[in-house]
């Protein structure tokens, strides 16, 4: 391990449960951001709830059963 990941390690382990919680949801909104500014780039007139769900199939699409319920509200929502 370098010795950049070992204090990187350090400040992760000092960190409380609370805080690591905080860390993964900031990580997750980045995430979800940076694909929906992705989809808006791809489909500029996407309305705001179809660029939702395209989000949505993009982070979860690999699961069946989500794709299906995705698809099927893809299905229902004007472009």
């Amino acid at each position: 391990m370098s010795y950049v990941d070992e204090l990187h390690q350090a400040a992760i382990d000092r960190m409380t449960p609370a805080e690591k919680v905080a860390r993964c949801q900031e990580m997750f909104n980045w995430s979800r951001e940076f694909i929906a500014r992705q989809i808006q780039s791809e489909h500029p007139n996407a309305s705001i709830e179809r660029i939702k769900l395209l989000v949505a199939m993009r982070m979860y699409g690999s699961e069946p059963s989500m794709k299906k319920l995705l698809e099927g509200l893809l299905a229902n929502v004007p472009d």
